[in-house]
């Protein structure tokens, strides 16, 4: 056998164990949900975001939707979950980003009252801090993070209707900055940046039902344009992420009643799908992000903030 072929052969030993190896600790095919441990203080519509391998979730409302300051963390190579720092004040609803390895959470509701605060949370020395608060009350929106920037839309300001605010904040000057709004309101609706660009999908519109309106912001152009529709219109926070350049949209309340449905928009083909599997139950006032590329889905309801809360937390091991 000459060095060449041993080489060759080699190479195909390594390649077979690195199949034998995937099939033996990657998932089902399936991608089926898997329950994981819930969180210490149970909670619907937290602000989440994942930094070096965990996921942070912040505040949210309890069972009487009243909301709190809770923050905890969750990291996946241990499973357990541990209760860090309390935000400075109660929040619910609030959007938020991740820059620098730092959570941003801005606005959200005290209660039954909207907020224009801005909250930094700092991992390593387990601190918050107080940034420059936003030119006007915020809660119901979305959040994307652009270019280290923070990009938060406001559907809700206290007032009668909703309205269809998009501000950036720039930490670097610490300057909030309004832009143009989007044609629908989409008031807890779902949310995503993709290649640069900020995608809104589904929430409540001024007609007090669920829009499936998907539109999408661009920061370099300063417009927004709207896309192919939602298969199912959902609103009352559903979950969503952004998975291989896909935005991922988990449950919601359809009008009628909660879903389970999981819907994902491909801005290439700029078509929506249904897939499988669908979450394990039909649940609203959720919120997802990713871990080591994983999609985890924390805070639940039967449909919205004002019922029951229960602390079911999911994880999809693979992605079909």
């Amino acid at each position: 056998m000459n060095l060449t072929q041993a080489k060759k052969e080699l190479a195909w030993v390594l390649f077979l164990a690195f199949v034998l190896l995937f099939a033996l600790t990657a998932p089902s095919a399936a991608g089926n949900w898997k329950e994981m441990a819930g969180m210490p203080t149970p909670v619907c519509d937290p602000s989440v975001g994942g930094i070096n391998g965990v996921l942070y979730a912040a505040g949210g409302g309890n069972a009487n939707s009243y909301a709190n300051s809770v923050l905890q963390a969750f990291n996946p190579a241990t499973k357990k979950w541990t209760t860090l720092a309390s935000m400075p004040d109660i929040r619910n609803g609030s959007e938020s980003g991740v820059i620098n390895s730092q959570l941003y959470v801005a606005g959200g509701w005290n209660n039954s009252v909207p907020t224009d605060t801005l909250f930094l949370y700092d991992p390593p020395s387990n601190t918050w801090s107080n940034l420059p608060t936003m030119s006007h009350l915020s809660a119901c929106g979305n959040g994307g993070v652009i270019n280290g920037q923070l990009y938060v839309t406001s559907p809700c300001l206290g007032y009668g209707g909703l309205y269809n605010n998009l501000d950036v904040y720039n930490p670097a000057t610490g300057i909030w900055t309004s832009l143009p709004g989007s044609s629908d309101d989409h008031s807890a609706g779902a949310g995503g940046v993709i290649n640069g660009k900020f995608y809104v999908a589904g929430g409540q519109n001024n007609s007090g039902g669920p829009t499936a309106t998907t539109e999408v912001y661009d920061p370099v152009a300063n417009t927004w344009t709207t896309l192919q529709p939602m298969p199912e219109p959902v609103e009352s926070d559903p979950a969503s992420a952004v998975i291989d350049g896909k935005l991922y949209v988990f449950g919601g309340y359809n009008g009628t009643q909660a879903v389970s449905t999981v819907q994902v928009y491909d801005p290439i083909k700029n078509k929506w799908t249904t897939t499988t599997p669908s979450l394990p139950v039909a649940t609203g006032g959720i919120q997802s992000d990713l871990v080591y590329g994983v999609a985890f889905v924390v805070g639940a309801s039967g449909s919205s903030c004002s019922t029951a809360v229960n602390d079911l937390y999911f994880q999809m091991p693979s992605i079909p």
